[in-house]
């Protein structure tokens, strides 16, 4: 037996439950179920398509639920980068604001590989497929047409099933240093345009740093092609 040099002798039954009763109290929170409207609305929102560049978003799981009750306005977060698997969405009820953490899938049409296939290998119709896939986690650039894939080489291995994104092949630039370039910026509503010049040459779903013509600042973007690069706050095909 134990014993404290104040108390009475312990016995082991009592001493177990000293020890393990706090663990097994879980906090209210934790045991309290999400309240129906507030789930019905996340619902909701999903539903009507959550969708970014190419790709929709279905819900896996909420991390942490507002506490709170009735029915909530959600969006996505200004800077969302390329299609993860976990992000906060935002929650907002009134003048209360929630950032709410969430697992999805990003499905979307693209183009896999069939099998197993070495670096340095030249891509060929018959070792590509289109199907519709999960892209959360990616980086980069995809398509959806195996055509536009043929001939180009692969700079790693690549397993059966894999997608094809632009930073596993080498890419002919469509971008050289020095081209003037059309900026899209697109937050929300707001859609602004700009020109800018380039600073390197980059390929299809580079990142490409270019600098806007009228106020000199250096800017990150992504090329969608020979003219055009987006600056890319909501997410985006890359």
């Amino acid at each position: 037996m134990f014993r404290h040099p104040l108390s009475k002798p312990l016995s082991i039954a009592a001493l177990l439950l000293t020890v393990l009763l706090p663990a097994l109290i879980l906090p209210g929170s934790a045991l309290a179920a999400p309240d129906a409207k507030v789930q019905q609305s996340l619902n909701r929102f999903f539903d009507n398509g959550v969708a970014v560049a190419g790709a929709t978003a279905e819900l896996i799981k909420v991390e942490n639920w507002p506490e709170t009750t009735g029915s909530v306005a959600w969006s996505l977060p200004n800077h969302l980068h390329g299609h993860p698997k976990r992000f906060s969405l935002v929650a907002v009820q009134g003048k209360k604001r929630w950032y709410v953490p969430v697992n999805v899938h990003w499905w979307t049409n693209a183009v896999v590989i069939k099998q197993p296939v070495p670096a340095r290998s030249l891509l060929s119709k018959d070792m590509m497929m289109n199907t519709r896939t999960d892209i959360a986690g990616h980086s980069g650039y995809w398509w959806d047409n195996s055509a536009s894939l043929v001939g180009m080489r692969l700079n790693r291995p690549l397993a059966k099933g894999s997608v094809i994104l632009s930073s596993y092949v080498k890419i002919e630039p469509v971008i050289k240093r020095g081209d003037i370039v059309q900026i899209i910026l697109e937050v929300g509503r707001l859609h602004v345009r700009a020109e800018g010049k380039a600073l390197r040459s980059a390929g299809k779903g580079d990142r490409l740093k270019v600098q806007n013509m009228r106020s000199n600042e250096i800017i990150q973007t992504i090329v969608e092609d020979k003219n055009t690069v987006r600056v890319r706050f909501n997410g985006g095909q890359g």
